[in-house]
């Protein structure tokens, strides 16, 4: 265990893993204080810069990797975070977004904003909208948190409300997660009516397809204030300043805690983990569900014996849509049998699942459409119309929402195309 003084408004940089005991004085994280006798836990994947709010004696039990560093210079933007937090609050600013690239800060940023608005009786609503790295909701979601608390990392807080895009991957879906952010903030000023809402945004913003998203996402939301971070984002988004909009462009620490890819599949998996580790399997009739995202169940059901007579087959379950036919079958049909039943169906493709394509696959479950729940396909049984998911929700469900991805049992992705 290492002892360290700090003086009243210096600065310490530690990278976890540690922890650390405030045996005198104060200090602050992120916005967040520590008084005489309490403790700050960091995790091996983060690092925090600790203001000393008068002079502190911190000990600091450090782990493998763990270290520290004294800033030099201007190697830390504390002072100018806190100045722009000051005056977001000041003026009364209600909407909120942050921008910028990978591991640039934006998590810090809106994590500082929020904790001195709370700390100052504001009543405040996260919106955290990176589905590959999200920290308030499992990946794959769009989750908001009402603030009931201070914390140092986002992962600390419990989702209120869950919005399910169904993947990691943002490219495909911006409009989709543009329509759920704002959603979101209608739902936290008028289900929640709270003062200020935070939106924190994915790190994609180095092409122009991610610039074009980020800028009809600003254009959706109308924010008051667009805080930019990172010196390689600066310039693009000043034109909102046209219309009114404040934009503010911060630099990030000169030394921060880089994540691997290794590292980000490790922290989604622990995401899935937490949502669904411990969540038992119940049983749905599927007569009583609205099955949607996954092509066997977005046409018209047809007789599963009519087809077993025409592919010589049984068949478990089929569907139709224009242009193709999809069947749930253990054989694969023969060549002759497939043309016959494309020739009398009318249809150009005819699809084949073997039972248990289901097991695996990512999805939401949702009672009213709007608060949504992470799930887990564990199988589909035709013969008796159940589908049997392994979740946390509680209630009757009415939707059951499918993703691309598709959790083996450690709970690691396999994404489909």
């Amino acid at each position: 265990m290492l002892k360290i003084e700090l003086n009243k408004n210096k600065l310490l940089r530690i990278f976890g893993p540690a922890a650390i005991v405030v045996s005198k004085g104060s200090i602050s994280i992120l916005g967040k204080n520590y008084r005489l006798g309490e403790k700050a836990i960091i995790h091996s994947m983060r690092s925090y810069v600790v203001l000393a709010l008068e002079d502190s004696i911190l000990e600091i039990t450090m782990g493998n990797g763990a270290s520290l560093q004294e800033p030099s210079g201007n190697e830390e933007p504390i002072s100018t975070w806190l100045s722009v937090v000051n005056e977001i609050i000041n003026r009364e600013m209600r909407k909120v977004v942050i921008l910028g690239g990978v591991d640039c800060g934006k998590s810090s940023f809106t994590i500082l904003l929020a904790n001195i608005a709370y700390s100052r009786g504001l009543k405040v609503a996260i919106i955290d909208s990176d589905v590959g790295q999200a920290d308030i909701g499992p990946p794959g979601f769009i989750s908001m948190s009402l603030y009931n608390k201070s914390v140092i990392w986002m992962r600390e807080l419990d989702p209120s409300v869950m919005r399910f895009i169904g993947d990691i991957r943002p490219q495909h879906y911006t409009d989709r997660i543009i329509y759920e952010i704002n959603r979101l903030i209608e739902y936290a000023f008028s289900r929640y009516n709270v003062n200020i809402v935070v939106i924190d945004t994915d790190g994609w913003i180095q092409d122009s397809y991610a610039i074009d998203y980020k800028n009809r996402l600003i254009e959706r939301i109308s924010p008051d204030a667009i805080v930019v971070l990172g010196n390689n984002s600066w310039g693009i988004f000043r034109r909102f300043e046209k219309i009114g909009m404040k934009v503010y462009e911060l630099s990030s620490p000169l030394v921060a805690r880089a994540r691997t890819r290794d590292e980000r599949r490790r922290l989604r998996s622990n995401r899935y983990r937490k949502f669904l580790e411990t969540a038992p399997i119940k049983r749905f009739k599927m007569d009583d569900l609205l099955l949607s995202g996954f092509p066997l169940f977005l046409g018209q059901e047809i007789d599963a014996n009519e087809i077993s007579n025409i592919a010589n087959a049984e068949v478990y379950y089929a569907s139709r849509t224009p242009d193709m036919l999809h069947i749930v079958t253990p054989v694969q049909p023969r060549a002759l049998h497939m043309d016959r039943i494309r020739e009398i169906y009318g249809v150009s493709k005819v699809r084949v699942y073997n039972p248990g394509f289901e097991k695996g696959l990512y999805v939401a479950v949702s009672s009213d459409g709007i608060d949504e729940y992470p799930g887990i396909i564990y199988g589909i049984d035709f013969a008796n119309r159940t589908v049997a998911i392994k979740t946390l929700f509680n209630g009757k469900p009415k939707f059951i929402r499918f993703s691309r991805i598709r959790l083996t049992e450690n709970y690691t992705e396999q994404l489909i195309d």
